[in-house]
């Protein structure tokens, strides 16, 4: 059972003060990660705002640092690309602020019925829900399954998550990062 679908308050918190503060990409690791993007999954990519490329450079940058491993490439594909599917909220810093807000203390059924609305209620449920919306955006992309599958399930615990434990481990240290 998820404990919080956007992530721990702690996480959220890091990712507020970095949304703001950072502004510099890390060009030489946005190259690698490009070099192993397939055409479709780099329009994903630069859909992000800035704030999310920057985090999308970031959990990269913590794969290409792990251990090696045989599925190298594809996890910094999976960890870079997890949230893309929060680019159609179309929310800024202040309005991701106020969608956590309310899904805190929102139930999450009231706020998947907001699919069908229109406005700034969407935007919410498109931010809360962007974990489904990412894995299938991903699929149309014809990303890998390692890549659809972290999109779709980064916020669930890992007994819930159809990865292997190190796999998830190593994925879920970047995005904490």
């Amino acid at each position: 059972m998820k404990l919080f679908l956007l992530g721990s308050p702690y996480h959220l918190s890091k990712r507020l003060f970095s949304s703001i503060f950072s502004r510099n990409l890390d060009i030489e690791t946005e190259r690698r990660l490009l070099s192993l993007l397939s055409r479709e999954e780099k329009e994903l990519y630069f859909a992000q705002p800035r704030i999310d490329r920057i985090h999308s450079i970031r959990n990269a940058k913590s794969i290409i640092g792990a251990p090696s491993t045989v599925y190298e490439g594809d996890l910094i594909v999976a960890a870079a690309l997890h949230d893309v599917g929060k680019a159609e909220a179309q929310l800024g810093v202040l309005g991701r602020v106020l969608a956590t807000l309310l899904h805190g203390f929102l139930s999450i059924e009231r706020i998947r019925s907001w699919d069908g609305k229109e406005g700034f209620r969407k935007q919410i449920n498109s931010y809360c829900l962007h974990s489904k919306r990412g894995a299938e955006l991903l699929e149309e992309a014809g990303s890998k399954q390692i890549v659809i599958t972290w999109a779709r399930h980064h916020h669930d615990l890992e007994e819930d998550v159809a990865l292997p434990a190190d796999i998830f481990s190593v994925l879920e240290k970047a995005d904490r990062k």
